[in-house]
């Protein structure tokens, strides 16, 4: 037995008696009595209340309710917060869930942290930006997508790239269920293109499980996916741009999107210097801002803000 299932055992021991000896607890499970002691203060640091009688033994207090698991406000707290950040897929089962477990924990807590819990849950609140137009995950979508990861199972799916404007069938390996940004995102491998590949949930038309499994152990894991695209080299380009002081204050986080490096002072403005891997993207975002940016360097992102400025001029002219 692990430490961590015999901690977990002789709690639910000390539950069932009045009072328990350190030489019961070195008996029943096979310790030394010295790391019984250990094991007993490492369940009151973390929170269990036990305590003692000098000739008597252990025992937990009297009229403490120790339910399987227990939270501490702290820890309530931020699965509060969590749920509030849930609260975007609350119409999926994955969100459903998720409010599931919270009643639990709401159910098990004292009185007094009820209290606490109660107070915070009306002063929490997370703001999402809501697109009606934005498609979203088929509510199913992470129930199936769980239990092929769990299987092992490949799946084939019917994936809708909107840049192409094509549809492809696709089979793969489900590794691993990704959140960035706004999007989940299934990790996979993909049988056709022979390579890890990112598919986004609301781009899914069709998905279903094929009935054929992975070997043991899978070849293909979700420790190399994350290997691969954390080693992938991609040259980072210097890019220095002027904005006024006008423009700066509507900037905002934006900058961070496109790789803010760092900044400093200058007459009439600030001078942003950013390291990108798509000084493309970093171009097209400056050219929202009109006469209020400049690019100072490199000469080839001056270039292309250039052509991108004579490309709209055209564009409106015509």
């Amino acid at each position: 037995m692990n430490r961590i299932d015999r901690l977990t055992a002789i709690i639910i021991f000390l539950q069932g008696r009045k009072k328990v000896t350190v030489e019961e607890l070195s008996e029943r499970y096979d310790i030394s009595e010295r790391t019984v002691y250990r094991d007993l203060v490492a369940l009151q640091e973390a929170g269990v209340p036990i305590g003692s009688e000098p000739g008597s033994g252990y025992y937990i207090v009297r009229g403490f309710h120790l339910p399987p698991v227990m939270f501490d406000r702290n820890e309530a707290a931020s699965l509060l917060a969590g749920e509030r950040l849930m609260q975007k897929w609350n119409t999926t089962d994955l969100g459903k869930s998720y409010l599931s477990a919270l009643d639990k924990i709401r159910a098990i807590l004292p009185p007094d942290e009820k209290e606490y819990f109660e107070t915070l849950d009306a002063h929490i609140q997370a703001f999402h930006n809501q697109n009606k137009n934005q498609p979203q995950p088929d509510n199913q979508i992470f129930v199936a997508l769980q239990n092929a990861i769990f299987k092992k199972e490949i799946i084939e799916i019917i994936y809708s790239s909107p840049h192409k404007k094509k549809k492809s069938t696709r089979k793969v390996e489900p590794l691993g269920l990704l959140l960035m940004g706004n999007h989940w995102y299934l990790a996979a491998w993909c049988c056709l293109r022979e390579d890890y590949r990112m598919f986004r949930l609301d781009r899914f038309l069709q998905y279903k499980p094929t009935g054929k499994y992975l070997e043991e152990p899978p070849e293909h894991t979700l420790k190399e996916f994350h290997e691969r695209n954390l080693n992938e080299e991609k040259e980072l380009k210097e890019v220095t741009v002027w904005f006024e002081d006008e423009m700066v204050r509507y900037i905002g986080d934006s900058k961070y999107h496109y790789g803010w490096a760092w900044e400093k002072r200058v007459e009439n403005g600030l001078e942003m210097t950013f390291l990108t891997s798509h000084p493309e993207y970093l171009c097209r975002w400056v050219l929202v801002w009109g006469n209020g940016a400049r690019v100072l360097k490199p000469d080839s992102a001056k270039k292309r803000m250039k052509e991108l400025a004579g490309e709209l001029y055209e564009h409106y002219s015509s």
